[in-house]
C-alpha cells in the first residue's frame, strides 16, 4: 500500500480505528466471548488482543531500531510464514484477559502506534530503505499492516460474523412455535 504523504496515512489509520471501533462498540459485552468470529474459535476479545499485539509489534520494531538493534521480524521466535503460528500464539498468550482489558489494551496501543507514526518525519515513513531492517521499502509498509489496514480487514471480519449471527437468529425464530 503506497501513500503520497504522512497525512493521509495518519488519516487513514484514524479513520480505519474509528469505524472499526464505531462496529465493535455496537457488540454487547455479553458476545465478546462468543466463538466463532474467525479462525480457529476466535470471539471478539481475541480479536482486540490481535490488534493490540500487532500494534506493540510495530512500536517494538521501531524502539528496537531506535536502540540500535536490529528488530526480530515479525516477533522473537517467528517468520513472516510463521504468521498463523504467531497469530494461534498471541490469541493462547491473551485467552485469559478480560474482554475489558485487552478493549483497553488495544485503546492504549492504538494511540502509541498514531503518536509514532504522527512523531516520525514524512521521510522516515515513506522513503524506501529509510531503515535497514525494512530492506527497500519505506516504513510505512510495516505501519499499515498493523494499524489501517488490519482495523479495516477486523471490520469485515466483524460484520461477516454480525451478520451470520443474524441470519442464524433469524432463523432460530421462525422455528420456534
Amino acid at each position: 500500500m503506497k501513500f503520497k504523504s504522512k497525512r493521509e496515512l495518519v488519516e487513514r489509520i484514524e479513520r480505519e480505528h474509528a469505524a472499526f471501533v464505531e462496529l465493535a462498540n455496537t457488540i454487547p459485552a455479553r458476545r465478546r466471548r462468543e466463538p466463532g468470529v474467525w479462525g480457529e474459535g476466535w470471539n471478539v476479545a481475541d480479536l482486540y488482543a490481535h490488534l493490540a499485539e500487532w500494534n506493540r509489534m510495530l512500536l517494538r520494531w521501531v524502539a528496537d531500531d531506535r536502540a540500535g538493534r536490529t528488530p526480530q521480524l515479525p516477533a522473537p521466535g517467528f517468520k513472516w510464514n510463521q504468521t498463523p503460528a504467531l497469530n494461534r500464539e498471541i490469541q493462547r498468550r491473551f485467552a485469559r484477559r478480560s474482554a475489558a482489558r485487552l478493549i483497553a489494551e488495544f485503546d492504549a496501543t492504538y494511540v502509541e502506534a498514531l503518536a509514532l507514526v504522527k512523531g516520525l518525519s514524512e521521510a522516515e515513513l515513506l522513503e524506501p530503505g529509510r531503515f535497514a531492517w525494512t530492506g527497500k521499502l519505506p516504513l510505512a509498509s510495516y505501519v499499515a499492516p498493523n494499524t489501517c489496514s488490519h482495523y479495516a480487514v477486523a471490520r469485515k471480519i466483524l460484520t461477516r460474523w454480525l451478520r451470520a449471527s443474524a441470519k442464524r437468529e433469524s432463523r432460530s425464530s421462525k422455528r420456534a412455535p
